[in-house]
């Protein structure tokens, strides 16, 4: 495995001057210095770790100075061999650092030069989509182009340093632009949407009283129906219509006849107070309420509360003078199997009921 050593062994009387064996004695110290130095500054090699290098640069060094067995000989062979230095073995083993650290350092500067052209072009297309690219970037990104093809790694280090501060700048100045962009976009799209539930407001509520009007009511109806096969809560609903309607609009004119629409739209609305008590008109001075979580016996009591408040209205004429105002009502309950359709045909039937048994009354059915 190993070269024979040209030189003498220890065994042999020492020939030179003492200055000889003093500079031989010198030479040694130097080249185990060297392998040491190797050692505390060793660079990865594929295949070795830098522990198990160190350690093998250490027994070289004091092969080199003591006479030692070499590293990897057999104990048998280092036997025989005491007192002789493997120089082959150790310009073998130099060499092989040398041979493997600059193969490492070519393939970390290939990794290093591939991932810069990656990064070069990711950046270059992801710029490329923007109009307001900006050229410093541009110019920095040809320079460290061309680095990558040259050998010298200190301007390559360099050049990507400023590279990556200058792209960091331009990150937040455009980060910046973009905030305010947004903030100006937010701000149209909060607009828009303002706008956009205002019309949609608007296109549920009834122009003359302000309440919500027949669409919201169909669809609020629906809602309630399936709410209530999902959990079987109990609802009602109030179906509330002007008594005598037409003989008003007929004797006191039609803006008499609004008036008394709104004033009975308000009335209705100022006895159902929660959140969830839905108010609306539905006709021409036909009103609907939906009341949810509300018994039939809970909601009769409110509608006779509605009798009450609509019979203390005094709705002033054009003449000044001023009239009466009285309304009937149907409640239903909702049931297992209504839908939409049904539970407000219950509700209405309840609702002729009250009007033949002589009006100003609340008719209803669970």
């Amino acid at each position: 495995m190993f070269g024979r050593s040209q030189r003498p062994s220890e065994n042999q009387p020492p020939e030179g001057t003492p200055e000889d064996r003093l500079a031989g004695d010198m030479a040694l110290d130097t080249l185990a210095g060297m392998l040491r130095s190797m050692a505390e500054f060793a660079l990865e090699q594929e295949g070795t770790d830098i522990p198990s290098f160190r350690a093998a640069a250490e027994a070289w060094a004091k092969h080199v100075t003591l006479a030692t067995a070499p590293p990897g000989m057999p104990d048998d062979d280092a036997k025989t061999r005491k007192g002789r230095r493997e120089w082959e073995g150790v310009r073998r083993f130099v060499r092989d650092y040398c041979q493997a650290s600059s193969k490492r350092v070519v393939d970390v500067t290939t990794d290093l030069r591939q991932v810069i052209w990656v990064f070069i072009r990711n950046i270059s297309q992801a710029f490329s989509q923007d109009e307001q690219t900006d050229e410093r970037l541009l110019a920095q990104m040809e320079r460290l182009a061309k680095l990558v093809e040259a050998n010298a790694t200190a301007e390559l280090k360099r050049e990507v340093l400023d590279a990556v501060g200058t792209l960091k700048l331009i990150l937040e100045e455009r980060s910046q632009r973009q905030h305010k962009q947004m903030q100006v976009l937010g701000a149209q799209v909060r607009s828009l949407g303002d706008e956009l539930e205002s019309a949609r407001r608007e296109g549920e509520t009834d122009p003359l009283t302000r309440i919500s009007n027949r669409k919201a009511f169909d669809d609020y109806l629906a809602r309630s129906v399936e709410m209530f096969k999902a959990f079987g809560h109990p609802m009602s609903m109030l179906v509330v219509d002007v008594d005598h309607f037409k003989t008003v609009n007929d004797s006191n004119g039609h803006v008499t006849g609004d008036e008394v629409l709104r004033h009975v739209a308000n009335a209705v609305v100022k006895v159902f107070l929660r959140k969830n008590d839905f108010v609306s008109r539905i006709g021409g001075d036909e009103f609907a309420v939906i009341l949810r979580e509300t018994s039939v016996e809970d909601a009769h009591t409110l509608a006779e509360r509605v009798l009450g408040r609509i019979r203390a209205l005094l709705v002033p004429t054009p003449t000044e003078e001023t009239i009466a105002v009285t309304v009937s009502i149907g409640l239903a309950q909702i049931e297992i199997g209504d839908d939409e359709k049904t539970w407000l045909d219950r509700a209405d039937r309840c609702l002729y009921s009250a009007k033949e048994a002589g009006r100003d009354r609340v008719a209803g059915v669970s």
